[in-house]
């Protein structure tokens, strides 16, 4: 199942707590464990050199910096990689009292970054990461590091809080999707090797419908109200999509104890009502299982959704270890961002052509695309622009092509340009002696 496990560690308690659970998984799965750590050799240099404005007078001599200079970046850059392999000896003398092949996994550079980009090039099949690390200060959830890591690869990840062993119970959250009956399948191999004891949770939002057809019922007007049928509608969720829900995820359920049951496994299923995370976590602390289990993403999701809500909420809250199963769509980072202003510099006031978007990058049908607007300026218009100072220059290429939209044409003339200034000038509380000096001609 998992053959190639990656541990990051930092010599934080939850970085030992990670290699305590790899070592036990490494040991009944016959894997192979690489301990990995990141240090920033580059981050330390630069502050330096942004210190040494500070240094004693005998040290501001150029060839005197430039020596001290050569002994720091030495000594940071050996320093460094030696506290590196230190930290990953205690994880290297386990897993050789255990037999277990293991690697080591060092790289320079911004923690986060180098972590997800080793990940994503490597073939690991599991991540075991601690949801905090050696900045952990009273009232932290998850460790910036750990989220933003998670976030954005697409391995299966065991997400540690604590350090108990793989005991007494573990909980899956299944909602029909792929990789929630994948996290099924998991926990059955865990109740076997582990002796554990495997609960499969459904939880389905009827509340939803309820506030939302009496926030309805206060908008509609009574016209309105007749043609929603609002009443009705109420009455069809409660009688009939309400109650279909709970069989759609009842049915998800005895589909999880079918894939158990012909492992020769025993399974509890309960279902839930309310909000899915909220009712996940309040179940998990009631029952205090050694293992949360569920899907990246839910049975909803879409390609280039990065994280489920309901997944993000529960890792952040959970107080159990919990183990992400990887999602079948495709992860992507930054899936919406906005097309910026695009004004060319070829001089540094003129306005040679303004690109500006209407709405944001989509991706559709695994394509990606952009929906562009473009004005043609006249060179009189282009002029005129060039005056405004460079602060708020942005800001009145807005308000003219905001002007432009409602005029429904393509090109920007100085005729053009007056009209906004007087549109705004009508608009503006203070003198009209004092408004927008730099548009005169």
């Amino acid at each position: 199942m998992y053959k190639k496990i990656f541990i990051p560690l930092d010599n934080s308690k939850y970085s030992n707590y990670c290699e305590d659970l790899g070592v036990s998984l490494a040991t009944q799965l016959g894997s192979e464990i690489i301990g990995g750590h990141v240090y920033a050799a580059m981050l330390h240099n630069k502050r330096f050199r942004e210190m040494e404005s500070g240094l004693p007078e005998r040290y501001q001599e150029e060839n005197e910096l430039k020596k001290q200079r050569e002994f720091h970046n030495t000594l940071i850059g050996k320093g460094l990689r030696m506290i590196s392999d230190s930290y990953l000896d205690s994880l290297e003398k386990k897993c050789q009292d255990e037999k277990i092949p293991f690697m080591r996994n060092i790289r320079e550079g911004k923690n986060y970054l180098e972590l997800v980009k080793d990940i994503k090039d490597a073939d690991y099949d599991l991540v075991i990461i601690g949801a905090l690390g050696l900045g952990e200060v009273n009232g932290n959830l998850i460790g910036s590091v750990c989220e933003r890591v998670v976030r954005r690869i697409n391995t299966d990840v065991l997400v540690v809080k604590n350090n108990r062993p793989l005991d007494g119970r573990v909980i899956v959250a299944v909602d029909g999707s792929e990789q929630s009956f994948a996290g099924v399948k998991i926990a059955g191999f865990l109740a076997k090797t582990y002796g554990m004891n495997i609960e499969a949770v459904s939880a389905f939002d009827h509340h939803y419908h309820l506030v939302a057809f009496a926030g309805i019922a206060n908008v509609l007007s009574e016209e309105m109200g007749d043609v929603f049928k609002s009443d009705e509608q109420e009455k069809l969720h409660k009688e009939v999509i309400d109650r279909g829900l709970e069989k759609i995820y009842q049915d998800h359920l005895e589909k999880a104890a079918r894939i158990t049951r012909n492992r020769g496994i025993g399974i509890k299923t309960t279902i839930l009502q309310g909000k899915p995370y909220d009712q996940i976590l309040k179940h998990t602390e009631r029952e205090n299982p050694a293992l949360l289990i569920l899907g990246r993403t839910g049975v909803h999701s879409v390609n280039g959704l990065d994280m489920g809500s309901a997944t993000e909420n529960i890792i952040r809250m959970a107080k159990c270890n919990v183990l992400i199963t990887n999602s079948p769509n495709n992860v992507k980072t930054n899936f919406f961002h906005p097309v910026k202003d695009k004004i060319s510099k070829k001089t540094d006031h003129a306005v040679e052509k303004v690109t500006r978007d209407n709405s944001y990058v989509s991706r559709e049908n695994g394509q990606y695309s952009e929906k562009k607007e473009e004005f043609i300026w006249a060179e009189e218009a282009k002029t005129r622009i060039s005056k405004v100072p460079l602060f708020v220059k942005k800001m009145v290429v807005k308000q003219i092509e905001d002007y432009v939209r409602t005029k429904g044409v393509k090109e920007i003339t100085s005729k053009i340009v007056e009209e906004a200034k007087t549109q705004w000038e009508d608009s503006m509380p203070f003198s009209k002696s004092t408004k927008l000096n730099t548009l005169q001609k």
